[in-house]
Protein backbone atom coordinates (compact mmCIF):
# COMPACT_ATOMS: atom_id res chain seq x y z
CA UNK A 1 0.00 0.00 0.00
CA UNK A 2 1.33 3.44 -0.96
CA UNK A 3 2.20 6.13 1.56
CA UNK A 4 -0.23 8.96 2.30
CA UNK A 5 0.90 12.57 1.91
CA UNK A 6 0.68 13.18 5.66
CA UNK A 7 3.00 10.21 6.22
CA UNK A 8 5.53 11.70 3.81
CA UNK A 9 5.33 15.04 5.62
CA UNK A 10 6.37 13.30 8.83
CA UNK A 11 9.69 12.48 7.15
CA UNK A 12 10.41 16.15 6.41
CA UNK A 13 12.78 18.14 8.64
CA UNK A 14 10.66 20.11 11.16
CA UNK A 15 12.08 23.50 10.09
CA UNK A 16 11.23 22.76 6.44
CA UNK A 17 7.75 21.49 7.33
CA UNK A 18 6.89 24.90 8.78
CA UNK A 19 8.47 26.75 5.89
CA UNK A 20 6.46 29.07 3.63
CA UNK A 21 8.10 29.26 0.16
CA UNK A 22 9.21 32.68 -1.11
CA UNK A 23 6.56 33.99 -3.48
CA UNK A 24 7.74 36.13 -6.39
CA UNK A 25 5.19 37.91 -8.55
CA UNK A 26 5.40 37.43 -12.31
CA UNK A 27 3.09 39.74 -14.24
CA UNK A 28 4.82 40.64 -17.52
CA UNK A 29 1.79 42.66 -18.61
CA UNK A 30 2.51 45.16 -15.80
CA UNK A 31 5.17 47.82 -15.37
CA UNK A 32 7.34 45.95 -12.88
CA UNK A 33 8.73 48.18 -10.15
CA UNK A 34 8.85 45.50 -7.46
CA UNK A 35 12.20 43.70 -7.84
CA UNK A 36 14.96 46.36 -7.80
CA UNK A 37 16.05 45.46 -11.33
CA UNK A 38 17.92 47.56 -13.89
CA UNK A 39 15.12 48.63 -16.28
CA UNK A 40 17.47 49.16 -19.22
CA UNK A 41 18.45 46.49 -21.77
CA UNK A 42 22.06 45.37 -22.03
CA UNK A 43 24.48 47.77 -23.75
CA UNK A 44 24.35 47.72 -27.54
CA UNK A 45 26.45 44.91 -28.97
CA UNK A 46 26.77 42.90 -25.76
CA UNK A 47 23.90 40.53 -26.52
CA UNK A 48 25.28 39.92 -30.02
CA UNK A 49 28.71 39.11 -28.58
CA UNK A 50 27.12 36.61 -26.21
CA UNK A 51 25.23 34.94 -29.06
CA UNK A 52 28.42 34.80 -31.13
CA UNK A 53 30.47 33.23 -28.33
CA UNK A 54 29.65 29.72 -29.57
CA UNK A 55 29.37 28.32 -26.03
CA UNK A 56 29.46 24.49 -26.02
CA UNK A 57 26.30 23.83 -24.00
CA UNK A 58 26.82 20.07 -24.27
CA UNK A 59 29.87 20.47 -22.01
CA UNK A 60 30.02 21.34 -18.33
CA UNK A 61 31.06 24.91 -17.54
CA UNK A 62 34.43 25.82 -16.06
CA UNK A 63 33.85 24.64 -12.50
CA UNK A 64 36.29 27.21 -11.14
CA UNK A 65 35.00 30.08 -13.33
CA UNK A 66 38.60 31.12 -13.93
CA UNK A 67 38.05 33.60 -16.76
CA UNK A 68 35.13 35.22 -14.94
CA UNK A 69 37.18 35.51 -11.74
CA UNK A 70 39.97 37.21 -13.69
CA UNK A 71 37.47 39.73 -15.08
CA UNK A 72 35.97 40.40 -11.64
CA UNK A 73 39.47 40.69 -10.15
CA UNK A 74 40.22 43.52 -12.58
CA UNK A 75 36.96 45.25 -11.68
CA UNK A 76 37.32 45.07 -7.88
CA UNK A 77 41.15 45.17 -7.85
CA UNK A 78 41.64 41.96 -5.91
CA UNK A 79 43.37 38.69 -6.68
CA UNK A 80 41.20 35.92 -8.21
CA UNK A 81 41.98 33.77 -5.15
CA UNK A 82 39.85 36.16 -3.08
CA UNK A 83 36.76 35.65 -5.27
CA UNK A 84 34.04 32.98 -5.24
CA UNK A 85 31.24 33.09 -7.83
CA UNK A 86 27.76 31.75 -7.24
CA UNK A 87 24.36 31.18 -8.79
CA UNK A 88 23.19 34.56 -7.54
CA UNK A 89 23.87 36.03 -4.10
CA UNK A 90 21.18 33.74 -2.69
CA UNK A 91 23.39 30.70 -3.22
CA UNK A 92 26.37 32.48 -1.67
CA UNK A 93 24.36 33.43 1.43
CA UNK A 94 23.45 29.79 1.83
CA UNK A 95 27.08 28.70 1.33
CA UNK A 96 28.21 31.15 4.01
CA UNK A 97 25.76 29.65 6.50
CA UNK A 98 26.65 26.10 5.48
CA UNK A 99 30.25 27.05 6.25
CA UNK A 100 29.91 29.13 9.42
CA UNK A 101 26.35 28.42 10.60
CA UNK A 102 24.27 25.28 11.05
CA UNK A 103 22.75 23.46 14.01
CA UNK A 104 23.64 24.98 17.37
CA UNK A 105 24.99 28.16 15.76
CA UNK A 106 23.45 31.60 15.30
CA UNK A 107 23.71 34.68 13.13
CA UNK A 108 22.83 38.31 13.85
CA UNK A 109 20.77 40.45 11.47
CA UNK A 110 19.31 43.96 11.66
CA UNK A 111 15.60 43.95 10.69
CA UNK A 112 14.11 45.31 8.56
CA UNK A 113 16.50 43.79 6.03
CA UNK A 114 16.73 41.35 3.10
CA UNK A 115 14.40 38.38 3.67
CA UNK A 116 16.75 35.79 2.11
CA UNK A 117 18.98 35.87 5.19
CA UNK A 118 16.17 34.38 7.29
CA UNK A 119 15.30 31.85 4.58
CA UNK A 120 18.90 30.64 4.27
CA UNK A 121 19.18 30.45 8.05
CA UNK A 122 16.17 28.19 8.31
CA UNK A 123 17.37 25.93 5.50
CA UNK A 124 20.74 25.52 7.22
CA UNK A 125 19.29 25.17 10.76
CA UNK A 126 21.04 28.39 11.80
CA UNK A 127 19.33 30.32 14.60
CA UNK A 128 18.70 34.03 14.05
CA UNK A 129 19.21 36.84 16.55
CA UNK A 130 17.45 40.05 15.53
CA UNK A 131 18.78 43.46 16.54
CA UNK A 132 16.34 45.95 14.98
CA UNK A 133 17.55 49.19 13.45
CA UNK A 134 17.40 52.29 15.61
CA UNK A 135 15.11 55.23 14.92
CA UNK A 136 16.59 56.98 11.90
CA UNK A 137 17.41 53.53 10.47
CA UNK A 138 20.91 53.27 11.91
CA UNK A 139 22.62 50.10 13.08
CA UNK A 140 22.40 49.45 16.81
CA UNK A 141 26.10 48.70 16.94
CA UNK A 142 26.36 48.21 20.70
CA UNK A 143 23.47 45.73 20.84
CA UNK A 144 24.86 43.86 17.84
CA UNK A 145 28.23 43.59 19.57
CA UNK A 146 26.53 42.40 22.74
CA UNK A 147 24.63 39.75 20.74
CA UNK A 148 27.89 38.69 19.08
CA UNK A 149 29.40 37.90 22.48
CA UNK A 150 27.31 34.73 22.60
CA UNK A 151 29.59 31.77 21.76
CA UNK A 152 26.99 30.28 19.41
CA UNK A 153 26.96 33.42 17.22
CA UNK A 154 29.31 32.91 14.29
CA UNK A 155 28.01 35.36 11.67
CA UNK A 156 26.73 38.94 11.43
CA UNK A 157 25.09 40.07 8.19
CA UNK A 158 24.92 43.75 7.22
CA UNK A 159 23.06 44.85 4.09
CA UNK A 160 24.60 48.11 2.85
CA UNK A 161 22.78 49.91 1.27
CA UNK A 162 20.03 48.17 3.16
CA UNK A 163 17.16 46.46 1.41
CA UNK A 164 14.34 47.49 1.84
CA UNK A 165 15.07 50.82 3.55
CA UNK A 166 17.70 52.14 1.11
CA UNK A 167 19.74 53.48 4.00
CA UNK A 168 23.54 53.52 3.86
CA UNK A 169 25.26 52.74 7.15
CA UNK A 170 28.44 54.62 8.16
CA UNK A 171 31.51 52.58 7.28
CA UNK A 172 32.98 53.12 10.75
CA UNK A 173 29.92 51.47 12.33
CA UNK A 174 30.44 48.40 10.17
CA UNK A 175 34.20 48.35 10.74
CA UNK A 176 33.62 48.51 14.49
CA UNK A 177 31.57 45.32 14.18
CA UNK A 178 34.33 43.74 12.10
CA UNK A 179 37.06 44.72 14.57
CA UNK A 180 35.28 44.01 17.84
CA UNK A 181 32.81 41.18 17.21
CA UNK A 182 35.38 38.44 16.66
CA UNK A 183 32.93 36.83 14.22
CA UNK A 184 32.44 36.59 10.45
CA UNK A 185 30.92 39.85 9.21
CA UNK A 186 29.15 39.59 5.86
CA UNK A 187 28.50 42.92 4.12
CA UNK A 188 25.94 42.57 1.34
CA UNK A 189 26.80 45.26 -1.22
CA UNK A 190 24.22 44.28 -3.85
CA UNK A 191 23.47 47.98 -4.48
CA UNK A 192 26.99 49.39 -4.09
CA UNK A 193 27.18 50.50 -7.72
CA UNK A 194 24.33 52.92 -6.96
CA UNK A 195 25.64 54.18 -3.61
CA UNK A 196 29.26 54.51 -4.74
CA UNK A 197 30.40 53.20 -1.34
CA UNK A 198 32.25 49.93 -0.70
CA UNK A 199 34.37 48.24 1.94
CA UNK A 200 36.41 46.30 -0.62
CA UNK A 201 39.65 48.21 0.27
CA UNK A 202 39.26 46.98 3.87
CA UNK A 203 39.35 43.28 2.95
CA UNK A 204 43.14 43.20 3.14
CA UNK A 205 42.94 44.26 6.79
CA UNK A 206 40.34 41.82 8.13
CA UNK A 207 40.16 38.06 7.46
CA UNK A 208 36.69 37.94 9.08
CA UNK A 209 35.20 40.43 6.58
CA UNK A 210 33.50 39.13 3.44
CA UNK A 211 31.54 41.10 0.86
CA UNK A 212 28.65 39.95 -1.31
CA UNK A 213 28.17 41.50 -4.76
CA UNK A 214 25.82 40.74 -7.64
CA UNK A 215 25.35 41.17 -11.38
CA UNK A 216 21.55 41.16 -10.93
CA UNK A 217 21.08 44.84 -10.10
CA UNK A 218 23.33 47.42 -11.79
CA UNK A 219 24.42 44.99 -14.52
CA UNK A 220 20.89 43.94 -15.48
CA UNK A 221 21.38 40.17 -15.15
CA UNK A 222 18.58 39.25 -12.75
CA UNK A 223 17.41 36.63 -15.24
CA UNK A 224 20.79 34.88 -15.30
CA UNK A 225 21.54 34.64 -11.55
CA UNK A 226 25.17 35.60 -11.02
CA UNK A 227 26.80 36.82 -7.83
CA UNK A 228 30.22 36.78 -6.22
CA UNK A 229 31.80 36.76 -2.80
CA UNK A 230 34.96 38.70 -1.91
CA UNK A 231 37.34 38.14 0.96
CA UNK A 232 40.85 37.11 1.91
CA UNK A 233 41.92 33.95 0.01
CA UNK A 234 42.01 31.80 3.14
CA UNK A 235 38.45 32.75 4.08
CA UNK A 236 37.16 32.27 0.55
CA UNK A 237 38.79 28.82 0.44
CA UNK A 238 36.76 27.78 3.50
CA UNK A 239 33.47 28.81 1.89
CA UNK A 240 34.45 27.16 -1.39
CA UNK A 241 34.47 23.79 0.39
CA UNK A 242 30.64 23.88 0.58
CA UNK A 243 30.14 24.85 -3.08
CA UNK A 244 28.66 22.30 -5.47
CA UNK A 245 30.72 21.69 -8.64
CA UNK A 246 29.66 23.54 -11.79
CA UNK A 247 27.38 25.86 -9.79
CA UNK A 248 27.47 28.70 -12.36
CA UNK A 249 26.40 27.89 -15.90
CA UNK A 250 28.43 28.74 -19.00
CA UNK A 251 26.01 31.39 -20.26
CA UNK A 252 26.07 33.34 -16.99
CA UNK A 253 29.86 33.14 -16.80
CA UNK A 254 30.28 34.54 -20.31
CA UNK A 255 27.68 37.25 -19.74
CA UNK A 256 29.50 38.39 -16.61
CA UNK A 257 32.80 38.57 -18.48
CA UNK A 258 31.20 40.61 -21.27
CA UNK A 259 29.42 42.97 -18.87
CA UNK A 260 32.73 44.04 -17.37
CA UNK A 261 33.88 45.01 -20.88
CA UNK A 262 31.00 47.52 -21.06
CA UNK A 263 31.59 49.46 -17.85
CA UNK A 264 31.26 52.96 -19.42
CA UNK A 265 27.85 52.02 -20.85
CA UNK A 266 26.70 50.61 -17.52
CA UNK A 267 27.94 53.70 -15.69
CA UNK A 268 25.67 55.81 -17.91
CA UNK A 269 22.72 53.58 -17.04
CA UNK A 270 23.53 53.89 -13.33
CA UNK A 271 23.65 57.69 -13.64
CA UNK A 272 20.22 57.74 -15.28
CA UNK A 273 18.74 55.39 -12.67
CA UNK A 274 20.17 57.58 -9.89
CA UNK A 275 18.58 60.68 -11.44
CA UNK A 276 15.27 58.85 -11.83
CA UNK A 277 15.34 57.80 -8.18
CA UNK A 278 15.83 61.44 -7.21
CA UNK A 279 12.82 62.43 -9.34
CA UNK A 280 10.70 59.67 -7.80
CA UNK A 281 11.77 60.67 -4.30
CA UNK A 282 10.93 64.32 -4.93
CA UNK A 283 7.61 63.43 -6.56
CA UNK A 284 6.53 61.10 -3.77
CA UNK A 285 7.64 63.59 -1.10
CA UNK A 286 5.16 66.13 -2.50
CA UNK A 287 2.20 63.80 -1.96
CA UNK A 288 0.32 64.55 1.28
CA UNK A 289 0.07 61.59 3.63
CA UNK A 290 3.06 59.69 2.25
CA UNK A 291 6.18 59.14 4.33
CA UNK A 292 9.16 58.66 2.00
CA UNK A 293 12.51 57.32 3.19
CA UNK A 294 15.82 58.64 1.78
CA UNK A 295 17.72 56.11 -0.31
CA UNK A 296 21.18 55.35 -1.66
CA UNK A 297 20.02 52.49 -3.85
CA UNK A 298 17.88 52.05 -6.98
CA UNK A 299 14.67 51.71 -4.98
CA UNK A 300 12.54 53.77 -2.60
CA UNK A 301 10.59 52.73 0.49
CA UNK A 302 7.47 54.74 1.26
CA UNK A 303 4.61 54.51 3.72
CA UNK A 304 1.03 55.33 2.72
CA UNK A 305 -1.79 55.31 5.26
CA UNK A 306 -3.31 52.16 3.74
CA UNK A 307 -0.59 50.12 2.02
CA UNK A 308 -2.91 47.32 0.91
CA UNK A 309 -5.26 49.76 -0.81
CA UNK A 310 -2.37 51.42 -2.59
CA UNK A 311 -1.07 48.08 -3.89
CA UNK A 312 -4.53 47.29 -5.27
CA UNK A 313 -4.99 50.73 -6.85
CA UNK A 314 -1.53 50.68 -8.43
CA UNK A 315 -2.08 47.19 -9.81
CA UNK A 316 -5.35 48.32 -11.38
CA UNK A 317 -3.33 51.01 -13.16
CA UNK A 318 -0.76 48.50 -14.39
CA UNK A 319 2.01 48.88 -11.78
CA UNK A 320 3.51 46.03 -9.82
CA UNK A 321 5.10 47.23 -6.56
CA UNK A 322 6.42 45.37 -3.53
CA UNK A 323 4.18 45.25 -0.49
CA UNK A 324 6.68 44.88 2.34
CA UNK A 325 3.99 44.08 4.90
CA UNK A 326 4.41 45.14 8.51
CA UNK A 327 8.13 45.87 8.79
CA UNK A 328 9.92 45.92 12.15
CA UNK A 329 10.51 49.49 13.37
CA UNK A 330 8.57 51.03 10.45
CA UNK A 331 5.19 49.34 10.02
CA UNK A 332 3.38 48.82 6.70
CA UNK A 333 5.41 50.06 3.72
CA UNK A 334 5.68 49.73 -0.05
CA UNK A 335 8.88 49.57 -2.09
CA UNK A 336 9.39 50.61 -5.69
CA UNK A 337 12.44 50.45 -7.92
CA UNK A 338 13.21 52.95 -10.66
CA UNK A 339 11.72 52.05 -14.02
CA UNK A 340 12.41 53.64 -17.37
CA UNK A 341 11.96 57.44 -17.33
CA UNK A 342 8.59 57.26 -19.08
CA UNK A 343 7.42 54.53 -16.67
CA UNK A 344 8.38 56.66 -13.68
CA UNK A 345 6.40 59.61 -15.04
CA UNK A 346 3.33 57.40 -15.45
CA UNK A 347 3.85 56.06 -11.94
CA UNK A 348 3.92 59.53 -10.37
CA UNK A 349 0.75 60.45 -12.26
CA UNK A 350 -0.91 57.29 -10.93
CA UNK A 351 0.22 58.16 -7.39
CA UNK A 352 -1.30 61.63 -7.66
CA UNK A 353 -4.53 60.13 -8.97
CA UNK A 354 -4.76 57.56 -6.16
CA UNK A 355 -4.05 60.21 -3.56
CA UNK A 356 -7.08 62.20 -4.76
CA UNK A 357 -9.45 59.27 -4.17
Amino acid sequence: MGMMVNQIEELVRPEVRKFVPYKANHMPQCITLDANENPFPWPEGMREKLYAANIPFNRYPDGMAQELKQAIAGYVRLSPEGILVGNGSDELIQLLLLTFGGGGKSMVIHPPTFSMYQIAARLTSTAVLEVPLLEGLYLDVEKMLKAAQSPDVHVLIICNPNNPTGSLFPREDILKLVRESGKIVVVDEAYAEFSGETLIPELANYPNLVILRTFSKAFGMAGLRLGYLLGQPGTIDLVNRTRAPFNVNSLSQKAGILALEYLPEYHKQIEIVTLEIQKLYQGLSLVPGLKVFPTKANFILFQPKDADRWVKELLQRGFLVRNMGNLPVLGSCLRISAGLPEENEKFLKAVAEINRL
